[in-house]
């Protein structure tokens, strides 16, 4: 069921139609192995596979063939706001580029390139983009160390690591807190007749549903492949349950997948966080056999 992601991945678009140029950029970027770069040669290109997909940033010649730099800028800017925007452009047309940040740009960065330039900008790009990802919400995540770079929340390890905090603070000062294992149902399915980019798409719009469906001190991560987990504070099974059926519900109603929950409460459930874990897992396992677009709640009754 789980498709461990042992790294991340930043998808990146790249919009150049020189082919040295476009080498230069590539082999800067590939001392980051979580940059997976995405090439065309078209302002148009650009703008087709940007609908289709989520990056978290874009590169882009000031000059390319079918469309000017501005324009390009403008429309990629009507696709996401939030998607921060790299110029590429030669000193003769640094005006370009002045101009193109007052119809959103980032930065400009002027050829011939400096890799260790290009590697820091981008850096603060993915930083800046999610930040306004997550503003809407009022949750603003300035370490991307903790972030899944496709879906733009937290990442498998930090789940571990707020787990941890949450049971030390929560054995100190007893109150509940409850957790959801989260699986897209029949993902590899979706993937497979859709395509691996709108198959990202769905990953990163389903992620971006669960921040805005929950409340700002609940905590959305992703889990590993198309598995998400949620901590919800200070919230007993009970009030979990009721959470994750309406969480149940607007999935159906905006996605076009719907998704299996397993629910395990602390410390009603478990006191410690490997069995916690588990026991959510065992209640999603529930949940799938059971046919599916529904949430289980762990009770001893799995065990036997």
């Amino acid at each position: 069921m789980r498709n461990e992601v042992k790294t991340r991945e930043f998808n990146i678009l790249v919009v150049e139609d020189d082919d040295r140029t476009y080498k230069v950029i590539s082999d800067g970027l590939t001392v980051n192995p979580e940059y997976k770069l995405h090439r065309v040669t078209t302002g148009q290109e650009a703008i087709n596979l940007a609908k289709e997909g989520y990056f978290v940033a874009i590169i882009t010649e000031m000059q390319i063939g079918d469309m000017n730099g501005m324009e390009l800028v403008r429309r990629l800017k009507k696709i996401d706001q939030r998607i921060n925007i790299i110029g590429l452009t030669v000193y003769a047309f640094v005006n370009l580029g002045v101009e193109a940040m007052k119809e959103g740009l980032y930065a400009y960065l002027m050829k011939p390139l400096n890799t260790e330039e290009l590697n820091l900008v981008l850096r603060r790009a993915i930083e800046n983009t999610f930040l306004l990802i997550q503003a809407g919400q009022r949750k603003y995540y300035q370490d991307i160390a903790t972030m899944d770079g496709l879906t733009g929340v937290y990442n498998h390890r930090h789940f571990h690591e707020m787990l941890d905090w949450n049971i030390s603070h929560l054995n100190r000062s007893p109150q509940a807190f409850s957790i959801f294992i989260i699986d897209i149902d029949d993902f590899k399915k979706y993937n497979d007749t859709k395509g691996h980019v709108e198959g990202d798409k769905v990953l990163h719009n389903f992620a971006q549903l669960l921040v805005s469906s929950t409340r700002d001190n609940d905590m959305v991560f992703r889990y590993g492949g198309e598995e998400f987990a949620i901590i919800l504070s200070q919230t007993d099974q009970l009030s979990a349950q009721k959470a994750g059926e309406r969480l149940l519900v607007i999935v159906r109603s905006r996605m076009p997948v719907t998704m299996s929950v397993g629910l395990a409460s602390f410390p009603m459930n478990a006191q410690i966080k490997s069995d916690l874990v588990v026991r959510a897992d065992k209640a999603l396992y529930r949940a799938k056999k059971s046919g599916k677009n529904r949430l289980c709640t762990y009770d001893e009754k799995i065990d036997i």
